[in-house]
């Protein structure tokens, strides 16, 4: 600003419709062309230094003119006698104007807001203004910052009296200094456009009926209002924007006046930032704004009415930069885009889910919740309106959350089953039909009755009635209502489970639940009347009603009453006598006990009853207790009948006389001595109790001093003498019981006064105030208690002198520490330090030559004041002080740094000379130093750690960095800051130790880095985010105890200047060690070593070879020099080529590097938005996971065609035989005619029968062995690393089978979901793009040998796909216009079945796409039909861009599926296929049948075989599957390959900007795999039981830590996870595409690269496709490290691991037919009898005999199988 003038130039633009001159020709023809043009409103004004060829405050101009050659715009001129500065803000366009916003002063020079709109039908010469008024409160703010046009909500709609359905202006405006320059208070009025509307009409009204200059515009140069006309409304009306017709305007550019202004209370208003935008939304009523301020914060608040509104969050997106006008919403209305001078922010409006809690989403009766979030009832989670599917949604501040608050009963015993229980539930959602609510029980589910708001339901079973733990009477479970509707429990209470039999209290059992106590029998019981003997004493709860015999409650119990306390001396032998009501009928009882307990020492006591059976009496016993400092110990006495105990104690206080009364006064004082102890002063000067003195002395002895504090006082030489000098304290003992015992006190023949209250019995001491002596000397202390005097004791009497005062100045705030020094100061206790009448507080113990104290705070600076001590009452004089004027800070630099702190940052400002400590604090946390004063205005400051924790703001996103509010104390005082003081805080740097080979290659070795100072001068530390918020002076680098000279720092890299001379080690290491220091972060990177000098051998034998060499180098220079000539040729043509190619991929390139700045945006959360995941069946897993590829697979069950022979079996128990099953599955694996296949088979069909027989258990046991024998072969063998390595065994697909089973739960419960959600993404990504239809090759895939290079660049056509014809309601689906329509056809299905599981929803081949195209009629869409583009024998595949004008598909394109027909539009009025409008057919297993469903498989191609058959040869995007195998095609082919060379680095961009599109979910599916999430569930018992089992084995076998993990690797990874994440639709219901399977490819294959024990080395000749991931490998890699350390340290639970077995068994049980199963490996079996048998009869053991003659019975011929059970009858017949 200059010169207090607002700007030299402001201006704002705006397209927008609009017409050009006066619409006229030269023949005074009517011209009317309305097209879009540029508007533009410039603030320059004859103010301005610049001379314009053009002086125009509002213009417009066409957009294809010249822009700066200005070819006669159509403007108006500003009058070169305005002289008034034009602040313009921005400009919009509404409703048939174009409108700016702007300020200026008026004839005063006040300034004040303004609107300006010109007709778009007309000239300029419409350009009228008017004023804005927005105030509050008598404030005018009268600034005005930015407008927009939004609607409202219904709640503020009806308090401004609007219909539904009006737009309203908003805008932000500040209140102004005088000169046009913003303050700091803002505020936020809402216009109603009816006012707006009014104040236009008056002011045109008044330039055309009134006729007065105030209604002329004064700035526009040829601004006409006519002579008075006597027009009507109606008539100013039509003349407000009149069409350019050439009727007469009848003025030029009106104004209103400020009377006529629309004016506004304001909404809103803040006093700390300039508001300077604004934009709104509407959200299920709600009325949002989003306002910019200019420090680079966005406000969210809520308008509730025109009276009230509140900000809800506040978020820095760009600190201290101005959030401008231009602010926005997307067209989802899903981000707010703002924009500051350096950046353009896109923010999610809301973000929900962070809300856990319906509380936390929709804070009850509160008025700080979100107002887009709700809670989806039945999802269970905080969510937008439009994200909650098939749910109810609470809106914000709802009044009551969904709420379980009643349960009937609450809680039951634990022998109890189906009991009905009713749960009153608030806020219940209501049922449609098909639906259904269940209570859960823990994991037991039972169906609900819904009754209005209460669900009734049955208790579970006993088997599923948890246990009670031990010494706990009850267990909760949690009680859920489940929804079939979402499959989730969307609401819980605790129900409780109660054991009445675990109570052993009588009080405890009447009070709990509803137990009752049997007396005699001594237990607690739910069912007394049953459960206790028929002659038992019953006391019921004290919540039964009308119990039969009166007995109820904890007053009924036997009960101990204490009326009085129970004092017993130590060492006394005694009887106790207890009270006891309700005692059990004496005739009842054997007997009778006491239990005494003394410190946690208890002693059982025989015992007695009276008569009255109301009395227990505890036999004599000896009462003690062995605390020396106790006076008294509370016993308690506890009283068992027939050994059962009554609840309650009786308590004993147990004393000692002699405990703390070391004196007569104290022994006989009532203060030390209470009544009742019988406590008596004996002869020999003790205490004790009366029966054990045998001489008690009545009369105290003579006092006695032993202490006096202080030992001294301060002499008195001032004038008038004050009452005493000092108070001081005599210690000693006998000074009476009581204050009036003592007669008096004297120092020498002075007398010191008792003060009042000054008398301590328990500690025998007495203050009094000290007589004023004039001069030094000891005197004399005396004391008289009732007659006796005591011994004198000696205090002085010295004279403290101050002769020095530091500092003599300090600020005015005070804080300063003052230190006075002279002698004898610490004269007394009572030392007092004022200044100038404030207190000097005095911080530290005084020495005899110093006194230390702060000062306080003082009024003024400047004046130096008197200093004053004063000891006791005695004063002393000191120097003066001086306050100084107090600090102030004026910037800092740097102003952003690191979050662990510790970096120097320069503060300047004023005063800082006489601050003695000054620390920096960062959200109110201090730096560990203080800063160091450079001069009066300058310091040194070191940051302080940033507790992000406690930055006290509600915040929904975390940034890159936050900014946290900067303070600076000086001596504790902390100024008011100015300005934008806040301190930006950025991440920590990450640094990489040497052992890090990924980041330093083979410059370390082992570790050590080896450096040779002969080739390097500097070495390179590694990290990451470095320099986000550092300077070079911020790191140090020490190697050993040299600090380094740091050359440069960036990103990722320190660059060291390395000492020439290698430093020495320290702390006993072998080499130096290389630290770095950056902040308070200190990171060991490790040793350094320096290279060998070279020895002078070394140098003879290189001289030696030099010699050789040079003898060569001229024989092969004739060779050369020969050759040379051919290489330039050769050269030549190279560089032609290279030159062609840069030319023919420059543009490909370029879009590639586009794709890859811009993939942030391709991926939204909305992307993810409800998404189900459609698990397969447990028979379809199976078969995917075990039998994919096989011939041999079992039959599903049918109970009632079960028929298992006697052979079959028989075949069954020998399978489960375990000597038997180890021979058969070793002689399959050593069998080289067994194909690999078959072993396969065979041991997926083991495993089911294993499954059916229920033998998951046995299964294991075999699997255990098998593997032991697997690893002791191989380690035997000298081949550790290939256990498990080869997949070619029975014992490696059992393996594999094994952990498939095991880990379904996991899948399906957790693992699945990031998986699910990758999947997704990735088809998401895919489809952004092209893909050709027929070579399923795709622009965005990480499959660079799939890639498609094409020209494309598609647009993005948005459909309307038709969902119900009958209500019209449709769901839009974005498609590329160079999709094929097959392709258009499966992305509208997938966004109309996006729930649906693949195998339910329709197939593309059996519908038609059906474009209905209004008057236009119906079209069915086909690949190839008439228009199809040909070529010879080559047929173009139709794409939904050929087919569908662009004009048409610009303003929306309504489509239908079909079923599809024989002949295309043979019927156009076909039903609309959609989840809406399909039946299942009765008895089909999907939702959806056809009559020609068997037309073709869905394999996902385009089906063409007709034409191919003719010969025909067709494509889509490429030519790639043409012409290879056809000859005739070659030439075309090439011609097509030649035209853009398939280059893999421009590929390789395409990739890589997939890659980081989808590297979020990437990641979250390895932690998940790798349990390095934050939310992690236990490890799954079966991995922490196989891994254990390789622990163990390599410890046995001593193998290395590698080889052990290339086990691990080979099992869980190699043989689960890679086939999981390769074939997702082995899992879920889903499609499986070429580009999706090439693309997860090489996922799995980076993940298994990932858990490979060495790091596998890339070089340039590696795959590119194998670079992708080369940055991630190394975190990627840690987290395989820490999942089996993670492994290796968790505790196995067995019972954990028995319970996954068992519920792996549960999932599969009941899928396959036995008899299949046992016919099919009846077959294999059959095959291989001989070898088994061979190798069986080989063993001579009596099991292996056995089993032989088992098989042979199995497989013995019909005729044969009798006898053969003959023979095998009787086991033990050969057996002596």
């Amino acid at each position: 600003m200059k010169d207090g003038v607002v700007s030299e130039l402001s201006g704002v633009g705006i397209i927008a419709p609009g017409v050009l001159g006066d619409g006229t020709n030269d023949k005074d023809d009517v011209i009317v062309i309305k097209r879009n043009v540029l508007y533009v409103s410039s603030g320059h004004t004859s103010l301005d230094p610049v001379e314009y060829s053009y002086m125009y405050v509002n213009a417009r101009r066409r957009l294809d003119n010249d822009l700066l050659g200005l070819p006669n715009p159509d403007f108006n001129s500003i009058t070169p006698f305005y002289n008034k500065p034009i602040q313009f803000k921005t400009a919009f366009d509404y409703e048939g104007y174009t409108y700016f916003v702007s300020f200026r002063p008026n004839d005063t020079n006040y300034f004040l807001s303004r609107l300006s709109r010109v007709c778009q039908e007309n000239s300029l010469h419409t350009l009228s203004e008017i004023y804005l008024s927005c105030v509050y409160n008598n404030v005018d703010y009268n600034l005005v910052q930015a407008m927009s046009v939004g609607p409202v909500g219904p709640e503020l709609n009806t308090s401004l009296g609007l219909q539904a359905g009006d737009n309203v202006l908003y805008g932000v405006f500040a209140k102004g200094d005088g000169s046009g320059v913003a303050t700091g208070q803002s505020a936020m009025c809402i216009y109603k456009w009816d006012d707006i509307e009014d104040a236009f009409f008056k002011a045109l009204e008044g330039c055309i009926n009134v006729n007065n200059d105030v209604h002329t515009l004064d700035y526009a140069d040829d601004a006409d209002c006519p002579q008075s006309f006597s027009f009507t409304a109606a008539d100013i009306q039509s003349l407000m924007c009149p069409p350019n017709d050439g009727r007469q305007l009848y003025r030029r550019y009106s104004q209103g006046t400020y009377t006529e202004a629309a004016v506004s209370d304001a909404l809103l208003t803040v006093n700390d930032k300039i508001l300077t935008s604004v934009t709104t939304a509407i959200e299920e009523d709600h009325t949002i704004a989003f306002i910019g301020t200019d420090n680079g914060q966005l406000i969210k608040a809520e308008l509730t009415n025109k009276t009230l509104s509140r900000m809800y969050e506040t978020v820095t997106i760009d600190t201290g930069q101005e959030v401008r006008s231009e602010t926005f919403l997307d067209e989802t209305s899903n981000y707010i885009i703002a924009l500051t001078a350096k950046k353009l922010v896109k923010l999610q409006v809301a973000n929900c889910s962070q809300f856990i809690t319906c509380d936390e989403c929709i804070r009850p009766g509160q008025l700080d919740a979100d107002p887009y979030c709700g809670w989806c009832t039945l999802h269970k989670k905080c969510t937008r309106f439009k994200e909650c599917q098939q749910s109810p949604w609470l809106p914000s501040n709802s009044a009551q959350c969904i709420e379980i608050t009643n349960v009937e009963p609450p809680f039951i015993p634990k022998t109890f089953e189906n009991i009905s229980i009713s749960l009153t539930v608030e806020q219940l959602p209501p049922l449609n039909i098909n639906q259904n609510y269940n209570c859960k029980f823990g994991d037991f589910q039972s169906s609900a009755i819904k009754d209005g708001e209460t669900l009734t339901c049955n208790s579970p079973p006993l088997s599923h009635v948890p246990q009670i733990p031990t010494s706990q009477a009850f267990v909760d479970v949690i009680l859920s209502v489940h929804s079939s509707v979402t499959d989730v429990d969307f609401v819980s209470t605790d129900f409780t489970f109660f054991d009445c039999s675990a109570i052993t209290s009588c009080s405890e059992c009447v009070s709990s639940f509803t137990c009752d106590w049997c007396i005699y029998d001594n237990k607690c019981t739910h069912n007394a009347s049953t459960l206790c003997t028929a002659d038992d004493k019953i006391i019921f709860n004290g919540n039964a009603v009308s119990p039969p015999n009166g007995f109820q409650g904890q007053g009924s119990c036997p009960q101990i009453y204490q009326p009085n306390e129970e004092l017993i001396h130590a060492n006394i032998r005694k009887e106790v006598r207890i009270p006891i009501m309700n005692l059990p009928n004496a005739t009842k009882v054997n007997s009778y006990e006491c239990e005494l307990e003394i410190k946690a020492q208890t002693v059982r006591i025989p015992a007695t009853v009276d008569e009255s059976n109301s009395n227990i009496t505890c036999s004599q016993y000896t009462y003690d207790y062995t605390a020396k400092d106790k006076q008294e110990v509370n016993a308690y006495i506890k009283v068992f009948w027939n050994d059962n105990e009554i609840d309650n104690a009786y308590q004993v206080t147990l004393y000692k006389c002699s405990v703390q009364r070391p004196d007569c006064s104290r022994c006989y004082s009532m203060n030390t001595t209470r009544s009742g102890l019988d406590c008596v002063w004996c002869t020999g000067d003790q205490c004790s109790y009366s029966p054990f003195c045998s001489s008690i002395v009545n009369e105290c002895p003579s006092p006695v001093i032993i202490q006096t504090l202080p030992i001294s006082v301060t002499t008195v030489t001032t004038q008038p003498e004050p009452d005493f000098t000092e108070v001081i304290e005599l210690f000693g003992t006998d000074f009476g019981q009581m204050m009036s015992d003592i007669d008096n006190i004297m120092i020498d023949n002075k007398e010191c006064v008792i003060v009042a209250d000054g008398f301590n019995i328990a500690l025998q001491s007495v203050k009094c105030k000290a007589p004023v002596f004039d001069s030094v000397s000891q005197r004399d202390v005396i004391i008289t208690v009732q007659g006796k005097t005591s011994a004198p004791v000696v205090i002085l009497y010295q004279n403290p002198l101050i002769s020095e005062l530091s500092p003599r100045f300090g600020i005015q705030a005070g804080g300063t520490t003052l230190t006075f020094s002279g002698s004898n100061l610490n004269t007394g206790n009572d030392v007092m330090v004022s200044i100038d009448g404030r207190e000097c507080y005095v911080t530290r113990s005084i020495s005899e030559n110093q006194i230390m104290c702060t000062t306080s705070n003082y009024t003024t600076s400047g004046a130096e004041v008197a200093v004053t001590v004063t000891f006791g009452n005695a004063v002393r004089d000191g120097p003066t002080f001086t306050y100084t004027t107090n600090p102030t800070v004026t910037d800092f630099q740097p102003n952003k740094g690191i979050q662990a702190g510790g970096q120097n940052i320069r503060v300047t400002g004023t005063n800082f000379q006489y601050v003695q400590k000054a620390t920096m604090l960062l959200n109110s946390v201090s730096a560990e130093n203080i800063c160091i004063i450079l001069s009066n205005e300058e310091m040194d400051c070191e940051s302080p750690p940033a507790d992000l924790s406690t930055s006290g703001h509600r915040s929904r996103r975390q940034a890159d960095q936050e900014v946290l509010p900067l303070t600076f104390s000086f001596d504790g005082f902390v100024p008011a800051l100015s300005g934008d003081f806040g301190f930006s805080v950025y991440p920590n740097p990450i640094y990489y130790p040497f052992d890090n080979m990924s980041f330093y290659g083979e410059t370390v070795v082992d570790g050590i880095y080896r450096y040779d100072k002969d080739i390097d001068e500097f070495i390179k530390l590694i990290g990451s985010d470095i320099n986000l918020a550092s300077d070079i002076e911020d790191v140090e680098v020490f190697i050993g105890s040299v600090k380094c000279t740091v050359n440069s720092i960036t990103r990722t890299v320190v660059i060291v200047e390395v000492p020439d001379k290698e430093p020495n080690p320290v702390d006993g290491e072998d080499h130096p060690i290389v630290k770095i220091q950056h902040g308070n972060i200190n990171v060991t990177f490790g040793p350094i070593e320096y290279s060998s000098k070279i020895q002078v051998e070394i140098i003879i034998v290189v001289c030696s070879v030099i010699g050789v060499a040079i003898l060569l180098f001229f024989i092969i220079l004739l060779i050369h020099r020969r050759r040379i000539k051919q290489y330039d040729k050769e050269t030549k043509k190279v560089y032609v080529e290279m030159e062609r190619i840069q030319e023919e991929v420059q543009e490909e390139a370029q879009s590639a590097f586009a794709d890859l700045t811009v993939y942030l945006t391709d991926l939204t959360a909305d992307d993810f938005q409800g998404i189900v995941m459609p698990f397969v069946t447990h028979k379809q897993y199976v078969c995917n996971m075990m039998f994919n590829g096989f011939e041999h697979i079992p039959d599903s069950q049918n109970k009632d065609s079960e028929n298992i022979t006697t052979r079959l079996q028989q075949l069954s128990e020998l399978l489960l035989n375990k000597s038997f099953l180890l021979t058969f599955i070793k002689m399959l694996d050593s069998n080289s005619k067994v194909t690999v296949k078959e072993k396969c088979n065979i041991a997926s069909l083991l495993v089911v029968e294993f499954l059916i027989e229920d033998k998951m258990d046995y299964f294991t046991e075999v699997l255990e062995e098998l593997l032991i024998d697997n690893i002791d072969y191989c380690v035997s063998s000298h081949k550790a690393k290939q256990v498990l390595a080869r997949t070619d065994s029975v014992t490696a697909k059992l393996l594999s089978n094994w952990i498939a089973l095991s880990m379904y739960n996991c899948l399906k419960d957790y693992a699945g979901h990031p998986l699910y959600v990758l999947y997704h993404a990735l088809k998401l990504r895919i489809e952004m793009g092209p893909v050709d239809a027929i070579t399923g090759r795709a622009t965005y895939s990480l499959n660079l040998d799939d890639c498609l290079q094409s020209d494309e660049r598609p647009q993005v056509i948005t459909l309307n796909a038709i969902q119900n014809s009958d209500s019209g309601e449709f769901q839009k689906v974005k498609v590329l216009s160079c999709d094929t329509i097959s392709q258009v056809k499966e992305k509208i299905l997938d966004t109309l079945y996006k729930n649906d599981p693949y195998t339910d929803r329709p197939k593309v081949q059996h519908l038609d796409l059906s474009w209905r195209h209004g008057r236009g009629g119906h079209l069915i869409l086909s690949d190839i039909d008439a228009t199809s583009q040909r070529n010879g024998q080559l047929i173009k595949l139709n794409t939904i861009g050929d087919l569908i004008p662009k004009t048409v598909a610009d303003n929306g394109c309504t489509v239908a599926l079909v079923k599809k027909q024989t002949v295309a539009n043979a019927d156009i009025d076909l039903d609309v296929v959609s989840p809406a409008t399909a039946t299942p057919a009765a008895g089909a297993a999907s939702k959806f049948v056809f009559d020609n469903a068997a037309l073709e498989p869905d394999n996902g191609a385009i089906s063409m075989k007709s034409l191919e058959e003719s010969g025909m040869k067709h494509y889509h995007l490429t030519l790639d599957n043409v012409g290879r195998s056809d000859p005739k095609r070659k030439s075309l082919f090439n011609m097509h390959r030649n035209a853009k060379r398939d280059i893999k680095e421009i590929k390789f961009l395409r990739a890589m900007a997939t890659k980081e599109a989808i590297k979020e979910y990437v990641d979250e599916m390895f932690n998940t795999i790798f349990w390095a999430s934050s939310s992690q569930l236990p490890i799954p018992p079966s991995v922490k039981y196989l891994f254990d089992l390789f622990d163990q084995e390599a410890k046995k076998q001593g193998v290395d830590d590698l080889t052990l993990t290339t086990w691990k690797n080979n099992s869980v990874p190699s043989k689960f996870w890679v086939q999981v994440i390769k074939h997702p639709e082995y899992i879920f219901d889903i499609k499986q595409t070429g580009p999706i399977m090439g693309t997860l490819s090489i996922i799995s294959r980076t993940f298994i690269e990932s858990c490979s024990p060495k790091k596998i080395q890339l070089t340039k000749e590696s795959e590119v496709n194998r670079l992708l991931y080369t940055k991630e490998m190394p975190h990627y890699r840690s987290l395989v490290d820490n999942f089996y350390k993670k492994v290796q340290t968790a505790e196995f639970q067995r019972a954990s691991f028995v319970q996954e077995l068992h519920n792996s068994g549960k999932n599969f049980r009941d899928i396959f037919s036995r008899t299949s199963t046992l016919e099919h490996l009846f077959s294999y079996l059959k095959d291989h009898t001989d070898k088994l048998t061979s190798l069986l009869q080989q063993d001579e053991g009596y099991e292996t005999q056995r089993n032989l003659r088992q098989l042979r019975s199995v497989f013995a011929e019909p005729n044969e199988e009798s006898s053969t059970s003959q023979n095998s009858k009787n086991p033990y017949e050969d057996v002596h």
